[in-house]
């Protein structure tokens, strides 16, 4: 299946992409309730960025959802760290050509938008061994927390390591990143 990704931009965006939020908040936690996922969407939206998985007749399959941040995680839209809250594929469609896809697209777009993130964190909860596995292999463990939902590991990497990894192309407007 073809997927194409785009940035969320407008109204009828963020309806699609809070509805599938909705419908596929299990996906991003198994113990998210309705309420869970419209105060998630409602804190978090208005500083962020999401990006919309859609196929071809724009019907959305996934999205990615990230947030500039300082060092002490306040919302700053020059942050020098991206916060990537969530990325999900609805379970289907999922396969490791399009998460390598999306990932690259998500990284493409962050650099595009801000030229200071040097480094990108994300949370993962702990007992969750396919995602602490697979991030292992790009980030280290920098720290734990208890979530809203149990315990999490925070992950980090350094934002021109993490190009390195997806083997994209260096920017010359970043200054050989």
């Amino acid at each position: 299946m073809t997927a194409h990704f785009r940035r969320c931009s407008g109204d009828q965006d963020l309806v699609k992409f809070t509805l599938f939020f909705i419908h596929n908040r299990l996906e991003f936690n198994r113990q998210f309730t309705l309420i869970d996922a419209i105060y998630h969407v409602l804190e978090n939206i208005q500083d962020s960025q999401i990006i919309l998985v859609v196929d071809p007749q724009d019907n959305v399959i996934g999205w990615g959802h990230y947030q500039y941040v300082t060092k002490e995680h306040q919302p700053d839209p020059q942050g020098e760290v991206v916060f990537i809250f969530s990325a999900i594929i609805k379970q289907e469609f999922r396969s490791s050509r399009l998460f390598l896809q999306g990932f690259r697209y998500m990284v493409e777009q962050i650099e595009a938008e801000n030229s200071q993130v040097k480094e990108v964190r994300f949370f993962v909860q702990s007992e969750n061994t396919y995602l602490n596995r697979l991030y292992a292999k790009f980030a280290s463990i920098v720290g734990e927390r208890d979530g809203n939902h149990g315990h999490e590991h925070i992950y980090a990497t350094d934002f021109a390591q993490l190009r390195d990894y997806l083997a994209m192309k260096k920017s010359p407007r970043a200054g050989g990143l």
